[in-house]
């Protein structure tokens, strides 16, 4: 089978050839271990040569609406220089590749007043990017791969690109019709270009990515959530699947009291699932996977693992996962760059190994 055709038949919960694989690099200097820096080779070809020696089955596509227009600031060049990037929308982040990292070092809305300061580019400003998006999707389809798009969610998207956590945390309790606006804004404009993204360039699916709590609970109350967040992720499953594409769900941290409204929003896989986040794979597959197909459930922490800590944890994950189709194997941060590369060529082998089924 085709990946395409193996990712589609799990999401229908059906069990084709083996169980759909999906893995990354959780930093650039883990990506150093096996590939030189990217030179002559076009983003998508490059895409490819990494999923390829992944047996990876799905390619991420990323459409978040500030980033895709955006201006470098500060540019310091070689491995391990950095830039300061401003967003479309007026965040200012700071992205240094070696080591990795991120941070948002100026968010735009201050005060209330802001919001209506912001001065959103227009569809029309998109128009090359959407081209851009459109040809590199084809590529990989082309290839055989199932696609996704992904953007943030209401979340992480309001607090990331507009307020701040700290600041939009607190909005959630001393002004939560603030930030409502807030999470408003940011989707509205989002949704629009993503349908536009979707017309043009047919995606397979559209994944959100909306991390809401640490390993033990919530950032905020599921009151917050079910008020402000989940009409959001509703109306975004419903908008999406009216343009005929699956919808998935990313979201890190510890959501077991959310977890049946999330999946009732309609989505049709979640994702990472992971064991240190409190998620219990196999009460979850009891639980909902006749509704929606489970993406994950290997622990973030499996780079520290020895190989027959990685045997056991893969076999239990599989066991309990694979059933019945409907599952998707991946770990739930990336594989490090200080786990031993000969552990990177035992997890692949294992899952290859382990994730077919007998016909």
């Amino acid at each position: 089978m085709q990946p395409v055709d193996r990712v589609v038949a799990t999401l229908y919960h059906e069990e084709p050839d083996m169980v759909p694989f999906y893995e990354f690099f959780s930093q650039p200097e883990a990506q150093d271990l096996f590939f030189r820096p990217q030179r002559s080779k076009s983003h998508a070809e490059w895409v490819l040569k990494e999923t390829r020696w992944w047996g990876r089955d799905i390619i991420t596509v990323n459409i978040n609406a500030p980033n895709l227009i955006s201006e470098v600031i500060v540019h310091e060049p070689g491995r391990r220089g950095y830039t300061v990037v401003k967003e479309a929308w007026g965040a200012i982040s700071y992205n240094r590749r070696i080591p990795g990292f991120v941070k948002v070092i100026h968010s735009p809305i201050r005060w209330p007043e802001d919001l209506d300061r912001i001065e959103v580019p227009s569809l029309d400003k998109y128009e090359s990017k959407i081209e851009s998006i459109a040809k590199e999707v084809e590529v990989y389809k082309k290839a055989g791969y199932f696609v996704e798009v992904f953007h943030n969610g209401p979340f992480v998207m309001t607090w990331q690109r507009l307020r701040g956590l700290t600041t939009f945390l607190m909005d959630l309790v001393r002004n939560p019709s603030f930030a409502k606006r807030l999470v408003d804004f940011a989707m509205s404009h989002q949704l629009e270009l993503t349908k536009a993204i979707i017309d043009e360039a047919k995606p397979d699916a559209v994944r959100l990515g909306n991390d809401m709590g640490t390993n033990k609970s919530l950032f905020f109350s599921p009151k917050s959530y079910k008020e402000i967040f989940n009409p959001w992720e509703k109306r975004l499953v419903q908008e999406y699947h009216g343009k005929d594409v699956f919808v998935f769900h990313h979201c890190h941290g510890n959501i077991n009291l959310i977890l049946r409204d999330m999946v009732e929003t309609g989505i049709d896989a979640i994702d990472p699932l992971d064991p240190y986040d409190g998620i219990d794979l196999a009460e979850v597959k009891e639980k909902y996977s006749d509704k929606v197909t489970l993406r994950g459930g290997v622990c973030r922490y499996i780079g520290t693992y020895n190989q027959k800590q990685i045997y056991e944890h893969i076999v239990d994950r599989l066991r309990i996962g694979a059933p019945g189709g409907g599952y998707i194997i991946q770990s739930s941060g990336g594989l490090p760059n200080d786990m031993p590369k000969e552990n990177y060529h035992y997890y692949k082998k294992v899952i290859w190994k382990l994730r077919k089924y007998r016909m």
